[in-house]
């Protein structure tokens, strides 16, 4: 029990400590007019027994007379409490919406601080954190977030509402209020038990069956799976699947809605027992004369009234989720995880000149190991590599090797578990201003051109000359032109007037990211396989590009395609964790080893393709 009372003490807290954070004053008027709401059906119970009281002497002697004056006061203070009551609602109405958005608000300014907050991603990827995460976005998804102020005012003012009968209550007997508590608490307890419960099944267990059969429905719905299911005939066994996987779901709420009916019966006899034996206590007290008919009617319904103690039905619920996701983004908040945002906003951005002449940087690395999570061998075992600046670098390997495992550690994404990393003397993650980077799934985002390009180095997203100086040499000038608004045109017709890019055009884009990083400093530019699914020509084509414009700088040149890589200064070819060749591609096929070997079978795989007629994609 102890545990349970600390439990709810303790979401209560995150609760309204997070609306404390995101509204603060709004959530004191809030506060005002929800207990003013509560308190107002108690003083109407009042009034009521003063108008019965005054009503024979109204009657009597009329409402205009002296002795009619009491009523008449008695009637008019229980328009103004309607009217109170219609004020305090509008006005809840109104200040909830607010506070809702700004709560929601709040919630994503942690899951931010969480998700962008640490310098490398591997906490991410962490099981029980990605949980976490996808729970508080379902709780969103479900509508949660934005009810929240709304329902917690329900609560509140039917709590107030109950609280004051039962201190009118005190007037008739001690005992009463004190016997109508216990049997609403019991009442509360075992419906707020069955709804903890269905809501940890809901977030829990259920969640994870509720988007299979989401996931399913969305198959049968959706225009992306509609080729296929046709094709091979699926539909009826996708509406088969999905009617099972919801039944499935539900019968999991269904178990838990009947182990819960016993005690709920229970309560129910209870609170029975309790209403009983306080309305008959009334009744014989109202036989003797002890209680008058005005009393009579105060107290009866003050006793109906303490319903207001019991459960609120969906408010209640739905406050309960809140308490659960806010003790979810609570505990995140307080974590190690959630640090800082790092950067400041580009609103807020000082305007910066480019760099005239970038150099490039020295990277070392010194017999690293590092291996992922849930795999007992290592994919970087001892591995150890020196980059003087100004050279062109290129890592091949066999699928696997650890080329992008390589590529990540350099960036800082990930720590090594032994040895050390430097770019430029210092840990990756405090030169990443300099470094610019390409990955192998880059991020193509539904914003603007300008931003698409000036991400490379925030203090340059509003210099539109740098910007320019970036797309021409990623060769992208002719994209500018065709764009209906040019800089400011969003990169996707999900918007008005924006535009799609072919694959080849998103690489010149990402490729002018990473120029205007170079822009802003960047020494060392890295280019991991984001080529994947341009033919051999157009990937040659980017290499060279790429080359030609980073003389002098350090770079590194990641692929499965041999022949693009081959103006390198220098290839290393990755091989059980470790460097197993290095040397200029001449000196490679000199030597006649796993270098050789792979470039002598894609370059007969080509050929072969080429006489064929037919394009060969991917060595």
């Amino acid at each position: 029990m102890t545990r349970t009372v600390v439990s709810s003490l303790s979401r209560w807290r995150a609760l309204l400590g997070l609306l404390w954070s995101a509204a603060r004053w709004r959530v004191a008027v809030f506060g005002a007019l929800a207990v003013s709401a509560g308190l107002l059906p108690s003083v109407a119970i009042l009034t009521t027994g003063a108008l019965v009281a005054a009503i024979p002497a109204a009657v009597e002697h009329g409402l205009e007379s002296e002795a009619g004056r009491p009523a008449l006061l008695a009637l008019s203070a229980l328009v103004l409490l309607l009217a109170v009551a219609e004020v305090c609602s509008a006005a809840m109405t109104q200040v909830s919406r607010t506070i809702n958005t700004l709560f929601t608000l709040e919630v994503y300014r942690v899951l931010a601080r969480v998700s962008l907050g640490t310098p490398g991603v591997a906490i991410l990827e962490d099981p029980a954190l990605a949980d976490e995460l996808q729970r508080i976005r379902d709780a969103d998804r479900r509508g949660v977030l934005w009810q929240t102020t709304t329902r917690m005012g329900s609560v509140i003012i039917s709590r107030v509402s109950g609280i004051g009968p039962l201190v009118v209550l005190l007037a008739f007997r001690w005992w009463a209020p004190l016997l109508l508590f216990a049997g609403w608490h019991l009442a509360n307890m075992v419906f707020v038990r069955a709804t903890e419960r269905g809501v940890h099944i809901d977030v829990s267990e259920g969640a994870v069956r509720q988007r299979r059969a989401e996931y399913l429905r969305s198959l049968v719905l959706e225009p992306s799976a509609a080729k296929e299911n046709r094709v091979f005939g699926l539909g009826g066994w996708m509406v088969g699947r999905y009617a099972d996987a919801w039944q499935d779901a539900l019968r999991l709420m269904w178990n838990n809605r009947g182990a819960q009916r016993g005690l709920s019966l229970a309560a129910a006899a209870v609170l029975i027992v309790a209403h009983a034996a306080v309305l008959g206590t009334l009744a014989a007290a109202a036989g003797r004369g002890e209680v008058g008919a005005p009393a009579l009617v105060v107290f009866v319904q003050a006793v109906v009234a303490s319903s207001a103690l019991g459960t609120v039905g969906a408010a209640q619920w739905w406050l309960g989720q809140s308490l659960g996701a806010a003790a979810r983004v609570a505990a995140l908040r307080d974590s190690p995880v959630a640090r800082l945002l790092p950067g400041t906003p580009a609103a807020a951005l000082p305007a910066a000149a480019p760099v005239a002449a970038p150099r490039g940087v020295a990277v070392r690395l010194r017999d690293v190991r590092f291996t992922w999570r849930g795999r007992e061998a290592p994919t970087l075992d001892g591995l150890t590599l020196d980059v003087p600046a100004g050279q062109s670098l290129a890592i091949v390997g066999e699928n696997g090797a650890g080329k992008s495992t390589l590529i990540k550690l350099l960036c800082g994404l990930y720590e090594p578990d032994a040895g050390s990393v430097a770019v430029d003397g210092l840990p990756p993650v405090d030169a990443r201003d300099r470094i610019g980077v390409i990955l192998q799934d880059f991020v193509r985002y539904k914003l603007t051109l300008r931003e698409n390009v000036g991400f490379g180095h925030l203090p340059l997203v509003g210099d539109r000359e740098s910007l320019e100086a970036a797309l021409r040499d990623a060769g992208g000038t002719g994209l500018l032109e065709r764009l209906p608004r040019g800089w400011d045109t969003v990169l996707s017709r999900e918007f008005t007037d924006g535009a799609d890019l072919s694959g080849g055009e998103w690489q010149r884009v990402a490729l002018a990211r990473a120029l205007t990083a170079v822009r802003g400093g960047a020494g060392l530019l890295i280019l991991d396989e984001p080529t994947a699914s341009l033919d051999v020509r157009a990937e040659t084509e980017l290499f060279e590009r790429f080359m030609e414009v980073t003389r002098d700088l350090t770079t590194i040149l990641v692929s499965h395609r041999l022949s693009s890589v081959r103006r390198a200064d220098r290839i290393v070819v990755i091989d059980g964790g470790r460097v197993a060749e290095d040397g200029s591609h001449a000196e490679l096929m000199r030597a006649g080893g796993i270098y050789a070997r792979m470039f002598t079978l894609q370059a007969e795989r080509f050929a072969a393709g080429d006489a064929t007629g037919e394009e060969v994609v991917h060595a």
